[in-house]
């Protein structure tokens, strides 16, 4: 069994091979790296096979939409897990609104094929070499990404024993 790292150990492996792309902050007792959406794949591959990391499962990746302010913009978030030594690593990279793409880390974790998917078909972020990027949730044919933040309130008609239940947008106001 390894030994678990510090977010700080954690912190100065990831800047020591990376150096200023990498942005390393604990938050809570957790080692969270910010990188350049052109160092994401190493980044990942470099937790995967580096020893003292050992990171042998992607607990999760998946997408944030942060809006179109200054800020704003979408983030990919993957969580890293070692099951031998017990510690892990979050990664984030910022993707521009307009174009969202990062690279797969599919080939390097087949289990984030399916959240890679999940990401692309509820905000839009394109996996650049998945093998299958399709819908997961939504039908084939839906318009649009539904989590994004521009995505319009309006819902599909639903009759309720003979009523109709307006979209959430053109109901009345209780407050």
């Amino acid at each position: 069994m390894g030994r678990r790292l510090s977010p700080d150990d954690l912190g100065s492996r990831l800047r020591a091979r990376f150096g200023d792309d990498v942005e390393v902050i604990d938050a809570f007792g957790q080692a969270v790296a910010v990188v350049p959406v052109d160092r994401y794949h190493d980044a990942v591959r470099f937790c995967r096979d580096e020893p003292e990391f050992g990171c042998d499962f992607c607990d999760f990746t998946g997408g944030v939409d942060l809006g179109d302010g200054e800020d704003g913009g979408f983030e990919v978030v993957t969580q890293l897990f070692s099951t031998t030594s017990k510690h892990s690593v979050r990664l984030k990279v910022r993707l521009p609104h307009d174009e969202p793409s990062v690279p797969t880390i599919s080939d390097l974790y087949p289990t984030a094929d399916w959240h890679e998917r999940e990401a692309w078909d509820m905000f839009g972020i394109v996996y650049d070499g998945h093998p299958a990027l399709t819908r997961i949730l939504m039908p084939d044919d839906w318009p649009g990404h539904p989590q994004r933040k521009d995505y319009p309130l309006g819902g599909i008609p639903v009759e309720f024993k003979g009523a109709q239940i307006p979209a959430p947008d053109q109901r009345r106001s209780y407050s």
